[in-house]
């Protein structure tokens, strides 16, 4: 009965601990923050080592964050350009979106147009989405 108890006792410590662990990514990887963003849809380029990797993003429609092909997993330094597609009542929509390495943001970008970027996997930033 004390085992029953104890164990009762010590599992929502763990849960708690558990669930309050950031989930580190295995390398680079990119966050809208579509709370911040008013473009419906990002293209983003990147290249590093010899490899280059598009990828869109359109509002409700593909996730907030992913991780960036497992080819780019050994790239130390990644160029990124980024631009927003434009509509009527807005020609150039803002965006905000984050670059990350592993367990931290590298780089924080914020572009109405376009944007490039060339960043270290060590550089660091914020992103408050």
């Amino acid at each position: 009965m004390r085992a029953f108890i104890v164990a009762f006792l010590i599992a929502p410590i763990i849960g708690i601990q558990i669930g309050t662990a950031s989930a580190a990514h295995e390398a680079w990887f990119v966050r809208v923050c579509s709370a911040k963003t008013e473009a419906d849809r990002i293209h983003l380029i990147f290249a590093g080592g010899r490899q280059g990797f598009n990828w869109s993003w359109m509002r409700n429609r593909t996730p907030d964050e992913i991780d960036l092909p497992s080819r780019f997993r050994s790239v130390a330094r990644l160029y990124v350009r980024g631009s927003t597609v434009s509509n009527p009542s807005n020609p150039q929509p803002h965006a905000y979106v984050c670059l990350g390495f592993r367990d931290h943001i590298v780089q924080r970008l914020e572009f109405d147009d376009h944007e490039q970027h060339r960043k270290n996997w060590n550089d660091t930033d914020d992103c408050a989405c």
